[in-house]
């Protein structure tokens, strides 16, 4: 693969829908059914990058190390290696210089992936893992304002899920300094950062919103959806000492 650079400049707002997306075949497939879309990448076959990557049942993927760091979200059917097996909803860390062989069952599975992200100033163990409530379980429990679920946390950078419920209007949400990015896992949600920033965001887009001031920004959140919405956030990172390529 030749060098790229998509969506790479972290001070840039962005946004991208993945329906517009092609899925692209993966070299490294031992059988030729992993598939991605890329979002945002910065280099060759060695890269700094967030990729929709699916797995078609019983597949696999070469042994490898992870030289910068990678962690996932599974957004669709159920991740093995030799860590375990996650299911959907399941955020995975595997640290700089972790390594491990995926095997994908019958059920096939998809993840959002984000590689060479991590730091070495913060050591981190060399896998971690968290389970996220299931989206049937969001739609029919009684809370019904937005939901929080902490994940990762250090000095570096923030990650969490949020459920906004069906009937949510104009919601802040707080976007630090050095920003947020925001995937969203299931349903649909409008965000309005002024009037000149209001966008839809459909099932698995990906937004980047930087802030490079010392105070955060409101964005609003607003959805109507039946299943209201399920999005992962990053956040406090965009201009931490990641490995980088």
């Amino acid at each position: 693969m030749e060098w790229q650079e998509l969506n790479s400049d972290k001070t840039v707002m962005v946004h991208v829908d993945s329906d517009e997306l092609t899925w692209t075949k993966a070299s490294q497939a031992t059988k030729g059914g992993v598939w991605r879309k890329m979002l945002e990448r910065k280099g060759a076959e060695v890269a700094r990058a967030t990729t929709i990557v699916r797995f078609d049942p019983h597949q696999e993927f070469p042994r490898h190390t992870h030289h910068g760091g990678e962690e996932f979200i599974v957004v669709a059917g159920t991740w093995h290696d030799d860590y375990g097996a996650f299911p959907a909803y399941s955020y995975v860390r595997n640290y700089i210089g972790s390594s491990h062989t995926p095997k994908i069952k019958e059920d096939g599975c998809t993840i959002l992936v984000k590689l060479r992200q991590m730091s070495k100033t913060r050591e981190e163990p060399e896998t971690s893992s968290w389970s996220l409530p299931a989206l049937v379980d969001l739609k029919m429990g009684k809370e019904r304002d937005v939901q929080k679920f902490p994940l990762f946390s250090s000095p570096l950078e923030r990650t969490y899920a949020l459920y906004f419920p069906k009937g949510t209007m104009d919601k802040i949400l707080p976007i630090p300094p050095h920003g947020l990015e925001m995937f969203l896992l299931a349903g649909c949600i409008k965000s309005e950062l002024g009037k000149a920033t209001s966008r839809i965001h459909t099932k698995w887009s990906w937004s980047r919103f930087p802030n490079d001031t010392a105070a955060p920004q409101k964005l609003f959140i607003s959805t109507d959806h039946e299943d209201g919405a399920y999005a992962w956030i990053k956040e406090g990172h965009l201009d931490s000492d990641e490995v980088g390529v």
